[in-house]
């Protein structure tokens, strides 16, 4: 990948990776696009580490408060982190696979735009996180490892559907994706070099840093369009991209 390539796949990611509309999926259509034949799902890693990062730089007061004081939301953390390590684990194979299947992809943007639609007008039960909430988000994060599905746009609507509110639903969103970003790294380093450190490219450095500065920005751009619950707009573009890459990208 050129610097530019770089740049811009980190731009990408910290943008996208805050609004409903799959970071992941965009990296494909923008790798695509770009010619790699290969998707190098390890520079993909570095750039969610990236937001990761950005989430933390944000949302670090909490972080710490829960750690410290809040131990049953720290709890809840963990409950829904398992069930989405399970589920990427028993499925990894899969999920690997639909990273080179670009029509998957599009079908997969239509399918968040639809879940964002259905969390904006659908809702059941009470306010307040419970265990299985947290089992139901985890499992919503889960499937939005495809790229495509929205982890934000899956995982706060699914909040909203069980009754939260879009601030709770929203940091609950949020702090769930460390454990699955930090795991996913660590999984795929074991995967692809065993007990050894993998030689990484100056490139992956680069784009790590790109999108954690680009990532805080947009998240505190962002923050109030998630608050508010306006997810549902960006249904449309969801949909649209969808169709666009069924129709345009083989």
């Amino acid at each position: 990948m050129t610097f530019i390539q770089v740049v811009i796949s980190g731009i990408i990611q910290g943008v996208t990776e805050f609004l409903p509309i799959s970071s992941s999926g965009h990296l494909v259509i923008l790798h695509k696009l770009m010619s790699m034949t290969e998707p190098d799902i390890l520079f993909d890693i570095f750039l969610h580490l990236g937001t990761v990062v950005a989430i933390l730089i944000v949302f670090g007061k909490e972080a710490m408060e829960i750690i410290l004081h809040k131990r049953r939301v720290l709890l809840l953390i963990l409950l829904g982190s398992i069930v989405t390590f399970a589920c990427v684990v028993f499925f990894i194979k899969d999920i690997e696979a639909a990273f080179n299947d670009i029509r998957m992809v599009g079908f997969m943007f239509i399918i968040t735009g639809i879940w964002l639609m259905l969390g904006n007008l659908m809702r059941f039960g009470t306010e307040g996180l419970t265990g299985v909430k947290a089992i139901i988000i985890g499992l919503a994060q889960a499937i939005a490892a495809l790229p495509g599905i929205s982890r934000s746009g899956a995982t706060i609507s699914t909040g909203l559907f069980l009754g939260l509110d879009g601030q709770t639903s929203a940091k609950f969103s949020f702090l769930l994706s460390i454990p699955a970003v930090i795991g996913a790294f660590i999984f795929k380093l074991k995967a692809q070099h065993g007990l050894g450190f993998p030689e990484l490219h100056p490139n992956y450095f680069i784009g790590f840093l790109v999108s954690c500065v680009i990532g805080v920005i947009s998240l505190k751009l962002l923050l109030r369009v998630l608050y508010r619950n306006r997810f549902h707009w960006f249904a449309a573009y969801c949909i649209a991209l969808g169709i666009a890459v069924l129709l345009f990208l083989k």
